[in-house]
Protein backbone atom coordinates (compact mmCIF):
# COMPACT_ATOMS: atom_id res chain seq x y z
CA UNK A 1 0.00 0.00 0.00
CA UNK A 2 2.83 2.45 1.12
CA UNK A 3 4.60 1.54 -2.29
CA UNK A 4 1.50 2.30 -4.86
CA UNK A 5 1.16 5.41 -2.64
CA UNK A 6 4.85 6.34 -3.11
CA UNK A 7 4.72 5.47 -6.83
CA UNK A 8 1.55 7.48 -7.50
CA UNK A 9 2.89 10.58 -5.28
CA UNK A 10 6.10 10.53 -7.32
CA UNK A 11 4.26 10.68 -11.10
CA UNK A 12 2.26 13.36 -10.15
CA UNK A 13 5.28 15.36 -9.14
CA UNK A 14 6.81 14.44 -12.63
CA UNK A 15 3.27 15.22 -14.50
CA UNK A 16 3.33 18.21 -12.35
CA UNK A 17 6.36 19.09 -13.43
CA UNK A 18 6.25 18.61 -17.46
CA UNK A 19 3.11 20.40 -17.09
CA UNK A 20 4.80 23.58 -15.59
CA UNK A 21 7.77 23.18 -18.17
CA UNK A 22 5.51 23.01 -21.57
CA UNK A 23 3.06 25.66 -19.91
CA UNK A 24 5.66 28.15 -19.83
CA UNK A 25 8.47 26.95 -22.15
CA UNK A 26 8.54 28.40 -25.34
CA UNK A 27 10.18 27.84 -28.93
CA UNK A 28 9.66 31.01 -30.79
CA UNK A 29 8.84 31.42 -34.73
CA UNK A 30 11.64 31.70 -36.98
CA UNK A 31 10.17 34.24 -38.46
CA UNK A 32 6.95 36.63 -38.39
CA UNK A 33 3.75 36.44 -40.67
CA UNK A 34 4.18 39.21 -43.31
CA UNK A 35 0.97 40.43 -44.82
CA UNK A 36 2.58 42.59 -47.05
CA UNK A 37 3.95 39.62 -49.51
CA UNK A 38 0.35 39.55 -50.37
CA UNK A 39 -0.93 42.02 -53.18
CA UNK A 40 -3.55 44.25 -53.67
CA UNK A 41 -4.07 43.57 -57.10
CA UNK A 42 -4.35 40.04 -58.58
CA UNK A 43 -5.86 38.84 -62.09
CA UNK A 44 -9.43 41.00 -62.21
CA UNK A 45 -9.47 41.26 -58.64
CA UNK A 46 -8.15 44.75 -56.73
CA UNK A 47 -8.08 45.07 -52.71
CA UNK A 48 -7.82 47.76 -50.36
CA UNK A 49 -7.17 47.00 -46.30
CA UNK A 50 -9.81 47.78 -43.98
CA UNK A 51 -9.98 47.73 -40.52
CA UNK A 52 -12.33 46.36 -37.23
CA UNK A 53 -12.57 48.53 -34.40
CA UNK A 54 -10.06 48.62 -32.00
CA UNK A 55 -12.29 46.35 -28.94
CA UNK A 56 -12.60 43.68 -32.05
CA UNK A 57 -8.74 43.61 -32.07
CA UNK A 58 -8.85 43.44 -28.38
CA UNK A 59 -11.07 40.23 -27.72
CA UNK A 60 -9.15 38.53 -31.49
CA UNK A 61 -5.52 38.95 -29.41
CA UNK A 62 -3.62 37.98 -32.89
CA UNK A 63 -0.56 38.96 -33.08
CA UNK A 64 -1.17 40.33 -36.79
CA UNK A 65 -4.05 40.73 -38.78
CA UNK A 66 -4.92 41.75 -42.62
CA UNK A 67 -8.36 42.61 -43.60
CA UNK A 68 -9.23 42.86 -47.44
CA UNK A 69 -11.74 43.78 -49.60
CA UNK A 70 -11.14 43.26 -53.24
CA UNK A 71 -13.75 43.86 -55.89
CA UNK A 72 -13.97 42.07 -59.38
CA UNK A 73 -14.63 43.96 -62.75
CA UNK A 74 -18.30 43.57 -61.98
CA UNK A 75 -17.83 45.54 -58.72
CA UNK A 76 -18.72 42.27 -56.64
CA UNK A 77 -17.09 42.21 -53.09
CA UNK A 78 -14.34 39.55 -52.05
CA UNK A 79 -13.35 39.84 -48.44
CA UNK A 80 -10.13 37.73 -47.03
CA UNK A 81 -9.53 37.80 -43.74
CA UNK A 82 -6.39 36.10 -41.59
CA UNK A 83 -5.08 36.58 -38.42
CA UNK A 84 -1.56 35.37 -36.81
CA UNK A 85 -1.02 34.37 -33.16
CA UNK A 86 2.86 33.89 -32.98
CA UNK A 87 2.00 31.47 -29.96
CA UNK A 88 -1.58 29.97 -28.76
CA UNK A 89 -0.18 29.12 -25.41
CA UNK A 90 -0.76 32.64 -23.47
CA UNK A 91 -3.92 33.58 -23.63
CA UNK A 92 -3.97 34.32 -27.60
CA UNK A 93 -6.21 31.02 -28.38
CA UNK A 94 -7.99 30.86 -31.83
CA UNK A 95 -11.24 32.28 -31.69
CA UNK A 96 -13.77 30.00 -34.05
CA UNK A 97 -16.18 31.46 -36.36
CA UNK A 98 -18.65 29.35 -34.57
CA UNK A 99 -18.85 31.33 -31.70
CA UNK A 100 -17.62 34.72 -33.28
CA UNK A 101 -20.54 34.96 -36.19
CA UNK A 102 -23.77 34.77 -34.12
CA UNK A 103 -22.35 37.19 -31.85
CA UNK A 104 -22.21 39.89 -34.75
CA UNK A 105 -25.21 39.12 -35.95
CA UNK A 106 -24.86 36.76 -38.61
CA UNK A 107 -26.91 33.08 -38.52
CA UNK A 108 -25.03 30.08 -39.87
CA UNK A 109 -27.71 28.16 -42.53
CA UNK A 110 -25.10 25.57 -43.33
CA UNK A 111 -21.56 24.09 -42.25
CA UNK A 112 -19.97 21.52 -43.92
CA UNK A 113 -16.47 20.24 -45.05
CA UNK A 114 -14.92 21.31 -47.85
CA UNK A 115 -12.43 19.88 -50.11
CA UNK A 116 -11.12 23.50 -51.53
CA UNK A 117 -9.37 22.82 -55.13
CA UNK A 118 -5.78 24.81 -55.82
CA UNK A 119 -4.27 25.38 -59.01
CA UNK A 120 -1.32 23.23 -58.54
CA UNK A 121 -2.80 20.38 -58.05
CA UNK A 122 -3.29 20.07 -54.34
CA UNK A 123 -6.53 20.67 -52.15
CA UNK A 124 -6.78 22.04 -48.41
CA UNK A 125 -9.57 20.44 -46.19
CA UNK A 126 -11.39 23.60 -44.73
CA UNK A 127 -14.58 24.63 -43.77
CA UNK A 128 -17.64 26.18 -45.86
CA UNK A 129 -20.62 28.05 -44.16
CA UNK A 130 -23.71 29.51 -45.50
CA UNK A 131 -24.30 32.15 -43.65
CA UNK A 132 -27.12 35.13 -43.26
CA UNK A 133 -28.53 37.89 -42.08
CA UNK A 134 -32.10 39.17 -42.64
CA UNK A 135 -30.63 41.27 -45.89
CA UNK A 136 -27.61 39.77 -47.04
CA UNK A 137 -26.54 36.27 -47.16
CA UNK A 138 -22.86 35.13 -47.37
CA UNK A 139 -20.71 32.16 -48.13
CA UNK A 140 -17.56 31.45 -46.35
CA UNK A 141 -14.26 29.58 -45.98
CA UNK A 142 -12.13 29.16 -43.27
CA UNK A 143 -9.43 26.95 -41.86
CA UNK A 144 -6.48 27.03 -40.02
CA UNK A 145 -2.65 26.96 -40.60
CA UNK A 146 -0.52 25.77 -38.31
CA UNK A 147 3.14 24.12 -38.54
CA UNK A 148 1.13 20.55 -39.30
CA UNK A 149 -0.70 22.10 -42.50
CA UNK A 150 -3.95 23.29 -43.18
CA UNK A 151 -6.83 22.03 -40.37
CA UNK A 152 -10.48 22.15 -40.32
CA UNK A 153 -11.52 21.10 -37.41
CA UNK A 154 -11.49 23.34 -34.21
CA UNK A 155 -11.07 20.34 -31.88
CA UNK A 156 -8.03 19.23 -34.32
CA UNK A 157 -6.41 22.88 -34.04
CA UNK A 158 -6.23 22.04 -30.22
CA UNK A 159 -4.89 18.39 -30.56
CA UNK A 160 -1.89 19.99 -32.94
CA UNK A 161 -1.27 22.78 -30.42
CA UNK A 162 -0.49 20.07 -27.68
CA UNK A 163 1.60 18.07 -30.01
CA UNK A 164 3.40 20.85 -30.75
CA UNK A 165 4.20 21.67 -27.15
CA UNK A 166 5.12 18.06 -26.15
CA UNK A 167 7.59 17.77 -29.61
CA UNK A 168 9.12 21.49 -27.97
CA UNK A 169 7.86 23.24 -31.58
CA UNK A 170 6.78 26.45 -32.28
CA UNK A 171 3.02 26.55 -31.53
CA UNK A 172 1.75 29.59 -33.81
CA UNK A 173 -0.79 29.41 -36.12
CA UNK A 174 -3.16 31.21 -38.44
CA UNK A 175 -6.78 31.58 -38.93
CA UNK A 176 -8.02 32.02 -42.84
CA UNK A 177 -11.24 33.41 -43.93
CA UNK A 178 -12.39 33.87 -47.99
CA UNK A 179 -15.96 35.56 -47.91
CA UNK A 180 -18.02 36.13 -51.02
CA UNK A 181 -21.82 36.74 -51.59
CA UNK A 182 -24.09 34.40 -52.98
CA UNK A 183 -26.40 36.46 -55.56
CA UNK A 184 -29.86 35.00 -56.40
CA UNK A 185 -29.45 32.24 -54.09
CA UNK A 186 -27.20 30.47 -55.82
CA UNK A 187 -24.72 28.89 -53.08
CA UNK A 188 -22.81 26.40 -55.85
CA UNK A 189 -22.20 29.76 -58.08
CA UNK A 190 -20.56 31.57 -54.90
CA UNK A 191 -18.79 28.25 -53.93
CA UNK A 192 -16.62 28.65 -57.95
CA UNK A 193 -16.24 32.20 -57.08
CA UNK A 194 -14.46 31.80 -53.67
CA UNK A 195 -12.26 28.86 -55.17
CA UNK A 196 -11.42 30.78 -57.95
CA UNK A 197 -10.82 34.17 -56.11
CA UNK A 198 -8.82 32.45 -53.57
CA UNK A 199 -6.15 30.56 -56.33
CA UNK A 200 -5.09 33.80 -57.37
CA UNK A 201 -3.55 34.52 -54.01
CA UNK A 202 -2.95 31.51 -52.52
CA UNK A 203 0.75 31.47 -53.57
CA UNK A 204 1.66 34.45 -51.85
CA UNK A 205 -1.06 33.67 -48.30
CA UNK A 206 1.64 30.52 -48.08
CA UNK A 207 4.72 33.01 -48.49
CA UNK A 208 3.35 35.26 -46.43
CA UNK A 209 3.01 32.63 -43.50
CA UNK A 210 5.80 31.42 -41.78
CA UNK A 211 5.03 27.61 -41.97
CA UNK A 212 6.20 26.95 -45.43
CA UNK A 213 9.98 26.28 -46.57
Amino acid sequence: MRGALLISTVLIIIGGLAGNYLRFSEVRPGRPADFSAITYKTGEYIGEERLFSESSYDILKADTTTLRRYVDAENTAYWLFIAYFKSQKYGSQIHSPKHCLPGGGWKIERLEPFILPLSNGTTKDVNRVFIRTQTSQQLMFYWFETRSGSIRSEFDIKLDLMKNSLFLRPTDAAFVRITVPIINGDFESATTNAVEFYNTLHTEIESALPFSN
